[in-house]
Protein backbone atom coordinates (compact mmCIF):
# COMPACT_ATOMS: atom_id res chain seq x y z
CA UNK A 1 0.00 0.00 0.00
CA UNK A 2 1.51 3.10 -0.74
CA UNK A 3 1.46 6.25 1.04
CA UNK A 4 -1.25 7.86 -0.62
CA UNK A 5 -3.52 4.78 0.07
CA UNK A 6 -2.45 5.03 3.51
CA UNK A 7 -3.17 8.21 4.04
CA UNK A 8 -6.51 7.72 2.52
CA UNK A 9 -7.31 4.25 5.00
CA UNK A 10 -6.06 6.22 8.07
CA UNK A 11 -8.67 9.36 7.16
CA UNK A 12 -11.38 6.82 6.70
CA UNK A 13 -11.29 5.64 9.84
CA UNK A 14 -11.16 8.75 10.99
CA UNK A 15 -14.12 10.34 9.92
CA UNK A 16 -15.84 7.20 10.66
CA UNK A 17 -14.77 6.64 14.40
CA UNK A 18 -15.57 10.43 14.73
CA UNK A 19 -18.62 10.67 12.62
CA UNK A 20 -20.78 7.36 13.32
CA UNK A 21 -19.34 6.89 16.96
CA UNK A 22 -17.97 10.07 18.61
CA UNK A 23 -15.11 8.65 19.11
CA UNK A 24 -11.54 10.09 18.39
CA UNK A 25 -8.77 7.65 17.39
CA UNK A 26 -5.16 8.87 16.15
CA UNK A 27 -2.53 6.95 13.76
CA UNK A 28 0.62 6.84 15.69
CA UNK A 29 3.56 8.11 13.65
CA UNK A 30 5.70 4.82 14.39
CA UNK A 31 4.23 1.77 15.09
CA UNK A 32 3.99 0.35 18.83
CA UNK A 33 6.23 -2.05 19.46
CA UNK A 34 4.55 -5.38 18.63
CA UNK A 35 4.30 -6.65 21.78
CA UNK A 36 2.47 -3.98 23.16
CA UNK A 37 -0.52 -5.77 21.32
CA UNK A 38 -0.55 -8.17 23.63
CA UNK A 39 -1.29 -5.88 26.96
CA UNK A 40 -5.13 -5.70 25.85
CA UNK A 41 -6.26 -9.63 26.75
CA UNK A 42 -8.87 -9.39 24.60
CA UNK A 43 -9.96 -8.16 20.81
CA UNK A 44 -12.47 -8.43 18.44
CA UNK A 45 -10.88 -9.83 15.13
CA UNK A 46 -12.77 -8.61 11.57
CA UNK A 47 -11.98 -9.45 8.42
CA UNK A 48 -12.44 -8.00 5.29
CA UNK A 49 -11.41 -7.54 1.58
CA UNK A 50 -12.17 -5.81 -1.93
CA UNK A 51 -11.33 -6.67 -5.19
CA UNK A 52 -11.21 -5.28 -8.73
CA UNK A 53 -8.65 -2.89 -9.59
CA UNK A 54 -7.47 -2.12 -6.59
CA UNK A 55 -7.27 -5.38 -4.38
CA UNK A 56 -6.20 -5.96 -0.08
CA UNK A 57 -7.78 -7.85 2.79
CA UNK A 58 -7.90 -6.07 5.60
CA UNK A 59 -7.74 -7.00 9.48
CA UNK A 60 -8.49 -5.30 11.98
CA UNK A 61 -8.14 -5.79 15.69
CA UNK A 62 -10.23 -3.78 17.68
CA UNK A 63 -9.88 -3.85 21.24
CA UNK A 64 -13.03 -4.98 23.08
CA UNK A 65 -13.07 -2.50 25.48
CA UNK A 66 -13.33 -0.10 22.91
CA UNK A 67 -16.01 -2.21 20.71
CA UNK A 68 -18.53 -2.15 24.06
CA UNK A 69 -17.94 1.42 23.80
CA UNK A 70 -18.55 1.67 20.35
CA UNK A 71 -21.80 -0.74 20.34
CA UNK A 72 -23.29 1.02 23.97
CA UNK A 73 -23.10 4.54 22.48
CA UNK A 74 -24.26 3.10 18.33
CA UNK A 75 -26.92 0.51 19.84
CA UNK A 76 -28.14 2.64 22.77
CA UNK A 77 -28.17 -0.24 24.82
CA UNK A 78 -26.64 0.08 28.52
CA UNK A 79 -23.32 -1.65 28.93
CA UNK A 80 -24.44 -4.37 31.08
CA UNK A 81 -27.43 -5.42 28.87
CA UNK A 82 -24.60 -5.84 25.71
CA UNK A 83 -24.18 -9.14 24.33
CA UNK A 84 -21.45 -10.27 22.87
CA UNK A 85 -23.27 -10.86 19.93
CA UNK A 86 -23.66 -7.03 19.80
CA UNK A 87 -20.31 -6.09 20.18
CA UNK A 88 -19.10 -8.25 17.72
CA UNK A 89 -21.58 -6.81 15.34
CA UNK A 90 -21.20 -3.55 15.75
CA UNK A 91 -17.10 -3.89 14.78
CA UNK A 92 -18.00 -6.38 11.98
CA UNK A 93 -19.88 -2.95 10.82
CA UNK A 94 -17.31 -0.64 11.79
CA UNK A 95 -14.66 -2.45 9.77
CA UNK A 96 -17.50 -2.53 6.69
CA UNK A 97 -17.92 0.88 7.34
CA UNK A 98 -13.96 2.05 7.02
CA UNK A 99 -13.09 0.24 4.21
CA UNK A 100 -16.30 0.94 2.24
CA UNK A 101 -15.64 4.95 2.71
CA UNK A 102 -11.77 4.25 1.71
CA UNK A 103 -12.83 2.50 -1.58
CA UNK A 104 -15.23 5.67 -2.09
CA UNK A 105 -11.44 7.97 -2.35
CA UNK A 106 -10.18 5.50 -4.23
CA UNK A 107 -12.50 3.69 -6.22
CA UNK A 108 -15.01 6.79 -7.18
CA UNK A 109 -16.17 4.80 -9.69
CA UNK A 110 -17.31 1.36 -8.10
CA UNK A 111 -15.59 -0.97 -10.29
CA UNK A 112 -14.00 -2.94 -6.44
CA UNK A 113 -16.45 -5.53 -5.02
CA UNK A 114 -16.27 -5.02 -1.38
CA UNK A 115 -16.84 -9.00 0.85
CA UNK A 116 -19.16 -9.39 3.50
CA UNK A 117 -16.59 -9.14 6.82
CA UNK A 118 -16.09 -11.60 9.16
CA UNK A 119 -15.91 -10.87 13.05
CA UNK A 120 -14.98 -12.76 16.21
CA UNK A 121 -14.03 -12.54 19.53
CA UNK A 122 -10.16 -12.90 19.81
CA UNK A 123 -7.67 -13.40 23.05
CA UNK A 124 -4.89 -12.43 21.25
CA UNK A 125 -3.50 -9.88 18.93
CA UNK A 126 -0.88 -10.33 16.37
CA UNK A 127 -0.32 -8.21 13.74
CA UNK A 128 2.75 -9.09 12.72
CA UNK A 129 1.14 -13.18 11.92
CA UNK A 130 0.10 -12.00 8.82
CA UNK A 131 3.34 -11.91 7.02
CA UNK A 132 6.81 -9.61 6.13
CA UNK A 133 4.60 -7.66 3.01
CA UNK A 134 2.19 -6.26 4.62
CA UNK A 135 1.31 -2.69 5.85
CA UNK A 136 0.45 -2.55 9.83
CA UNK A 137 -1.02 0.72 11.01
CA UNK A 138 -2.06 0.99 14.81
CA UNK A 139 -4.20 3.74 16.42
CA UNK A 140 -4.51 4.83 19.66
CA UNK A 141 -7.71 5.25 21.02
CA UNK A 142 -9.13 5.80 24.73
CA UNK A 143 -9.46 1.82 25.13
CA UNK A 144 -5.68 0.98 23.57
CA UNK A 145 -4.41 -0.01 20.72
CA UNK A 146 -6.10 -0.14 17.64
CA UNK A 147 -4.39 -2.02 14.63
CA UNK A 148 -5.16 -2.46 11.24
CA UNK A 149 -3.28 -5.38 9.12
CA UNK A 150 -3.50 -4.73 5.17
CA UNK A 151 -2.12 -7.74 3.17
Amino acid sequence: MNSEEKNKLNASAMEVFGTMYFTPIELLVETPRLDDAEKECSYIRADISYDGPHRADITFYFPRRLGETIAEGFLGIDAENLDERQVVDTMREAANMIVGNFLGKIDPDGACSLSIPAAEVVTSCRPEGHGADCDVLAFMTDYGYLWMVVA
